[in-house]
């Protein structure tokens, strides 16, 4: 009787703890959809700021307004990285503090973030005043589409301090459990930057300038939002700190940030030199109507990395590493059938998209089969992405730099250096799919050696 009775307590016991467990789960999943969904929406808006400025500036100015912008777009992309770069790096070390009861650490964190955007910002739009022209120059820029550029870059450079803050905010935002007042504030911000183009571009009629005020106009807009929710309905009070080692760890944290950040406009540069040695103009022309549909699907998957890294770092901090490795598992499940979801939209899609950007008949030709084949690394994209957004909220910051600049400087430009050299053309398209498969095997080939 007693063994029975054993057996039916210890059933009771598995039984509660089997319940247990599927609460504590039931509980995670649906922290991560609070966090990932809004993440994901806020990230395909920041990739789809080129294309509404390319779309207004094509219309209202012309080629000469559309290739001042493109060579004068590693100014604004560098901006916004150094400003993700920051708040990644300090929202990593917020939650990490917070997963492991440190609050005046994490508080301490989080003033010198807020403090590190704001100096950083203010530095940033000095230099760039003083080194802008020859900046553009290094840039290629000349003639007309030199003044067209330092138009642009005048007005970027005296708005920096915004743009770096309105970056550097949001992933603060989402490590405070508001991700979802992080994607008001960038909707907010792109409806002002459109409304602003429309009305400076086609009514004032300024030009490029109408697109950079309208940039900077959005960021202001994002970080009044940002503030507004930190220091009125948190009550955070308002207070500047800077702290030396503080500062350089997140700086350390946030490298990796950058890196992800500025990468696409990195690989953009590669990829132009080669389509324009191998299809000339239109080449260029067709990648860079490609460009406009991957940037904002490779945002969006990247936003699921980005979205779990508040309760990875939280997690990590806590020391478990069992939930971490599960809200992974997730991920990758979801990672995948958003890429089949994305490959087989965009595959449909293809056909329609040269006229919308008013493409030629033979650039038309030649961008549906590359829309195709570049739409297939949709497949591997997001995974690759997570991989280094989750070695980055487990503070393996050197691996995680490993992984991003491996694949800005030497994976993607020696594919693109090698592929188009065997098969042509066709080759830069694949080099995309073939550059986050080769990132794939590199990251499982660490993983077999760390846990030899």
């Amino acid at each position: 009787m007693a063994q029975v009775y054993r057996i039916v307590v210890f059933c009771n016991v598995a039984r509660k703890k089997k319940g247990q467990a599927y609460m504590e789960k039931k509980a995670i999943l649906r922290n991560m959809a609070r966090d990932c969904i809004p993440t994901v929406f806020a990230l395909c808006l920041t990739g789809m700021y080129s294309v509404v400025d390319g779309l207004f500036i094509g219309r209202a100015v012309g080629d000469e307004g559309l290739a001042a912008v493109n060579l004068a777009w590693p100014v604004p992309a560098v901006i916004t990285a150094l400003g993700i770069g920051i708040g990644i790096g300090g929202s990593v070390l917020y939650s990490r503090h917070l997963g492991r009861k440190e609050e005046e650490e994490a508080s301490a964190v989080f003033y010198v973030t807020i403090t590190s955007l704001l100096v950083f910002g203010i530095l940033t739009g000095m230099i760039l005043c003083v080194i802008g022209r020859p900046l553009l120059q290094i840039l290629g820029a000349g003639g007309v589409v030199y003044s067209h550029a330092w138009k642009y870059v005048q007005v970027i450079s005296a708005g920096a301090v915004f743009q770096v803050l309105g970056a550097g905010l949001i992933p603060i935002l989402r490590n405070r459990h508001r991700a979802y007042e992080a994607m008001v504030a960038m909707s907010a911000g792109m409806l002002t930057n459109i409304i602003l183009n429309y009305i400076l571009m086609f009514q004032v009629k300024i030009g490029v300038q109408g697109a950079a005020i309208g940039t900077v106009a959005a960021q202001f807009v994002v970080v009044g939002i940002a503030i507004s929710c930190l220091y009125r309905k948190e009550n955070v009070e308002l207070h500047l700190h800077l702290n030396g080692k503080t500062l350089l760890d997140i700086v350390k944290t946030g490298v990796p940030g950058f890196g992800l950040s500025i990468a696409p406009s990195v690989v953009l540069i590669f990829t132009n030199y080669r389509c324009a040695g191998f299809g000339g103009d239109t080449a260029v022309a067709c990648y860079a109507v490609i460009s406009y549909v991957v940037f904002p699907v490779q945002s969006m998957l990247t936003g699921v990395g980005d979205g779990i890294q508040p309760l990875v770092s939280f997690y990590y901090g806590a020391g478990n590493e069992e939930v971490c490795h599960y809200i992974r598992k997730v991920s990758r499940k979801v990672l995948t059938a958003l890429g089949i979801g994305f490959l087989l939209l965009v595959t449909a899609a293809a056909p329609y998209i040269p006229e919308l950007f008013g493409m030629s008949v033979k650039g038309a030709r030649m961008f549906v089969p590359g829309m195709r084949l570049s739409a297939a690394a949709f497949l591997f994209m997001g995974n690759a992405k997570l991989n280094i957004s989750y070695l980055n909220a487990t503070l393996r910051v050197k691996q995680a730099m490993a992984l991003v600049y491996g694949e800005m400087f030497a994976a993607a430009p020696a594919l693109l250096l090698l592929l188009p050299a065997v098969i042509g053309l066709d080759g830069v398209w694949i080099s995309l799919i073939v550059t986050q498969v080769v990132m794939l095997v590199i990251y499982g080939c660490y993983n077999k050696v760390k846990n030899r």
